[in-house]
């Protein structure tokens, strides 16, 4: 017995040193290192596991997955933030983001708790993905400069005026980016709110958790599909990410890139950002990063970019069943 878990040890390590790799495979050219980085998570936990089982046996096999985990470091804090907020400053801007799931969710007693959420934490800016301007819960007098196109389910509430704004058109409708440039405390920014595309298995997975049968034919041909969204997805949103860093990089002002960018953090999407810009969470985030509330569990795929021109004060998932993503929100300032 002491054997075989041994070797099931060994075999975990050796998928999480694959998992390791995935940031830096372009899912163009394979595909699979995607799908292995989503599971990173789980590669953790079970890591974690086998620490604590051998140390429980006082047996010196702990120190593989020990060192497993800590070649991976960086990657871990992507995924557990260990850093406090600071002090909160005068000239800070605090920035939200969520996707809305067109507003589902917000009815009645939600609908109070979420906007009691917006005056308690009280966001300079608010990034909405996948919500209809006509029927936003955002109360426009207390945001009253919006920009969102009518092609789009992307929309931007600020409290400060806007004195340019755009549409980059590469994606659909749901998904996309847009821009404005504002003023905050006598200095240019420029904000970007970004919808990558989704992979678009989460009905497919809830449906397989519920009535797959690894023995049926069906159940094989379900996953096969899956697995076909997530490599076409992948690719798609790794263009994506190329056209907007080559856009963000000729911005004459500091930069914010915020939103649901459908990807984890051990990506080949998240390790494009990271080269560019700095990863808030990473930064000033405490706790575990889950943002999706959705039926795959612990992914976080909802972030707020700065460029080096920011500091991060503070950063936070708000662990609030609004929509099946949790809002992301955080507070920075100019240094």
């Amino acid at each position: 017995m002491e054997k075989t878990l041994r070797w099931l040890n060994l075999l975990l390590i050796l998928l999480t040193f694959l998992c390791y790799l995935s940031p830096f495979v372009d899912p163009a050219s394979f595909w699979f290192f995607s799908l292995l980085g989503m599971g990173y998570p789980w590669l953790l936990l079970f890591n974690m596991i086998f620490v604590l089982w051998w140390i429980w046996l006082r047996k010196w096999y702990f120190l593989f997955s020990v060192g497993c985990i800590l070649v991976g470091w960086n990657h871990f804090q992507s995924f557990i933030g260990l850093n406090s907020a600071l002090p909160k400053q005068k000239e800070e801007l605090t920035i939200m983001t969520m996707n809305s799931m067109v507003y589902r969710k917000l009815k009645g007693a939600t609908k109070k708790r979420f906007n009691q959420t917006l005056v308690d934490y009280n966001p300079d800016i608010i990034l909405l993905q996948e919500g209809y301007a006509r029927t936003s819960p955002i109360d426009k007098k207390k945001y009253p400069y919006i920009y969102q196109p009518k092609t789009k389910l992307l929309g931007i509430y600020s409290k400060y005026p806007f004195s340019n704004k755009g549409n980059m058109d590469i994606g659909n409708q749901a998904n996309g980016c847009i821009y404005v440039d504002l003023t905050v405390n006598q200095q240019k920014i420029r904000v970007y709110n970004v919808h990558l595309q989704s992979n678009q298995v989460a009905q497919d997975a809830s449906k397989l958790r519920k009535e797959g049968d690894l023995q049926e034919k069906e159940t094989w041909m379900g996953i096969r599909a899956m697995l076909g969204k997530v490599k076409r997805s992948a690719v798609v949103r790794s263009e994506q990410a190329k056209m907007i860093l080559a856009h963000l990089k000729k911005s004459k002002y500091p930069v914010i890139a915020a939103g649901d960018f459908n990807d984890t953090p051990l990506s080949y999407t998240y390790q494009l950002f990271s080269r560019t810009l700095n990863d808030g969470f990473k930064e000033r985030a405490m706790g575990i990063g889950t943002t999706y509330n959705g039926s795959i569990p612990v992914l976080r795929i909802d972030y707020i970019w700065t460029n080096k021109q920011f500091k991060i004060n503070s950063h936070q998932v708000i662990k609030e069943n609004f929509s099946d993503h949790y809002p992301v929100i955080s507070s920075i300032q100019l240094k």
